[in-house]
């Protein structure tokens, strides 16, 4: 069974992408922000993570980079409002595998979910 970590300020976001997953045989978890989410990477191994950018701790796009850092292999679905190129391209420079703007589709999750499970 997959390890999923959902990472969002926002406990409407969290439910509403748990809900989306809710159809899958997966392993969820969630975090409340940025810091609770390293804690929760550092002791954990997963699979697929679900990942928001803009949070009041630490931010998506610092996480991002301590995945990379430490060579994670977890694939990382960054899902934010922040539709800008510049931010996009970032995130995939720094190794997320999908970008999908907030508040996700349910087909685009079953595509993406799809090529992970």
């Amino acid at each position: 069974m997959k390890k999923v970590l959902i990472v969002d300020d926002s406990l409407i976001s969290r439910r509403m992408i748990r809900q989306l997953l809710s159809n899958y045989n997966l392993e969820i978890e969630e975090a409340k922000n940025g810091t609770d989410a390293l804690g929760k990477i550092q002791s954990t191994l997963f699979d697929i993570i679900f990942l928001d950018l803009l949070m009041p701790d630490i931010n998506g796009l610092e996480i991002l980079e301590k995945i990379k850092t430490d060579n994670l292999q977890t694939k990382v679905i960054v899902i934010s409002a922040d539709i800008q190129e510049t931010t996009k391209a970032k995130c995939f420079e720094l190794g997320a595998f999908s970008f999908l703007n907030k508040p996700p589709k349910e087909d685009e999750l079953r595509n993406i979910l799809q090529k992970l499970i």
